[in-house]
């Protein structure tokens, strides 16, 4: 299997086109954007060259549905809808959003304004950011004019790190409650006191779980004593996706035969780093549950950076597989 890690969209299908071609090889694991695993898993249905996607895409929705194409994190509404339920029902229903303007952030979006219709919520507006946005301060004023009780941030990485210290540093992120629909222990260590118990965010993996799960225990055990510091939960999606790969070559008997190798990781049931989890066998998506964690700020020590308040079970943040191949009901659903 060759990891494919390309950050541009346009060069990725050929950067996958390179292993499949010149050192032949029969599958691909990848990548960190699903921007970029939308053109991957274009190419690898084309190609019919198994392909396991580690990060929050779309690629299992609608005409993105391909034979060859597995996704090990999350769907991005997934993210969205374990949230939002969660913070309409424990921080408030009046709701301002902050949303990276490209797909991903669109998509998170739409989960939380499909849930909060259904909840009854209250929504107060949103704002387009930039990928990249360094300067969030030319929002804020909006924000805080619609009064929310929770803003949401739909964005990752450097752009949110930036977000949260401008919110902390103008003192505006102790009149609201901050929930990030995707966070990472990076953004944690990099935002430092920023991040404190007014913040709440969403993971797929964090190694807190080695507290109730003896296979998180055991990864976190043997990754910690290889490389000093717990896995963000992006790798830990790497784990599960090649592990059920190398489980499916075991149940079909071959490593060769990539269509016996797909029919046996269709419906493929395991227990690795959480309680047991399924691939549905209708669209190829990992069904996994949601964590919700809260900052500790100042009080945070070493790779101590948070709590975890909430498990969402995966079950019940992920639509049919007849809703999914239709994008529904997330394609009704209006963009402001």
């Amino acid at each position: 299997m060759h990891p494919v890690h390309q950050p541009n969209r346009d060069l990725a299908a050929p950067r996958a086109q390179e292993p499949a071609e010149e050192e032949k090889c029969d599958f691909i694991g990848g990548t960190l954007s699903g921007a970029i695993s939308l053109a991957v898993n274009e190419f690898a249905n084309k190609n019919k060259i198994p392909y396991v996607a580690y990060c929050q895409s779309d690629m299992v929705l609608g005409t993105d549905q391909g034979k060859y194409g597995f996704a090990f994190m999350v769907i991005p509404y997934s993210a969205a809808l374990a949230t939002s339920k969660y913070a309409f029902e424990n921080l408030g229903k009046k709701w301002f959003s902050i949303t990276a303007d490209y797909r991903w952030g669109q998509s998170l979006l739409e989960g939380w304004l499909w849930q909060s219709q259904q909840m009854g919520a209250q929504f107060l507006g949103n704002v387009y950011a930039p990928l990249g946005a360094t300067d969030f301060s030319t929002y804020f004023t909006k924000i805080m004019a619609a009064n929310p009780e929770v803003l949401v941030m739909n964005n990752l990485g450097a752009d949110q790190t930036a977000a949260i210290k401008q919110l902390s540093e103008l003192g505006l992120s102790k009149k609201m409650k901050i929930v990030c629909t995707k966070t990472a222990m990076t953004t944690m260590k990099e935002a430092g006191g920023a991040y404190d118990e007014n913040i709440m965010g969403g993971m797929t993996f964090y190694w807190g779980l080695q507290g109730k799960y003896p296979g998180a225990r055991k990864f976190m055990d043997a990754y910690m004593k290889k490389f000093g510091q717990p896995i963000e939960q992006d790798g830990e999606s790497g784990y599960v996706a090649t592990n059920a790969l190398f489980m499916a070559m075991e149940k079909a008997k071959t490593v060769t035969d990539k269509e016996k190798i797909i029919a046996a990781m269709e419906g493929l049931k395991y227990t690795l780093t959480k309680g047991p989890e399924t691939v549905r066998a209708c669209d190829h998506q990992r069904e996994q549950s949601y964590l919700l964690v809260r900052g500790k700020g100042k009080n945070a020590k070493g790779w101590d950076l948070a709590d975890i308040v909430a498990e969402i079970p995966g079950a019940s943040i992920i639509m049919t597989c007849e809703q999914n191949a239709k994008r529904l009901p997330f394609a009704n659903v209006k963009l402001p």
